[in-house]
């Protein structure tokens, strides 16, 4: 299953890969439904969805927090702190957005 969607943020690291995407399928006025933040992992190829708690932003530097952790971002690079200990991961700011085919192959599959 396929669907219209809106690749809003990417960030790539050897490891694994964050994106947010707005589906555009979807009339609603509940930003959960449209929005969702996505974590791949590179090695294993599954895709989980990071349940969003807060945003900001403060001189040029984006923040966004997720049960599973904390990402932070500009627009050249970004960190992702893990909730559960673990190493932070250190992302690339991917512009423009777009998903690499396995990945989008990885988001349909996701929402079918």
């Amino acid at each position: 299953m396929s669907f219209p969607y809106r690749s809003l943020f990417l960030f790539e690291a050897d490891t694994a890969t964050i994106f947010e995407v707005k589906r555009l399928d979807i009339q609603s006025k509940n930003p959960s439904h449209l929005y969702f933040w996505l974590y791949f992992d590179n090695a294993s190829g599954q895709l989980s969805q990071l349940d969003f708690e807060d945003m900001s932003t403060e001189a040029g530097e984006h923040l966004r927090e997720f049960t599973q952790g904390q990402l932070r971002f500009n627009t050249t690079e970004g960190t992702f702190s893990p909730t559960e200990g673990g190493s932070t991961l250190h992302l690339r700011t991917i512009t423009p957005p777009t998903l690499p085919a396995a990945l989008e192959t990885a988001l349909f599959a996701f929402f079918a």
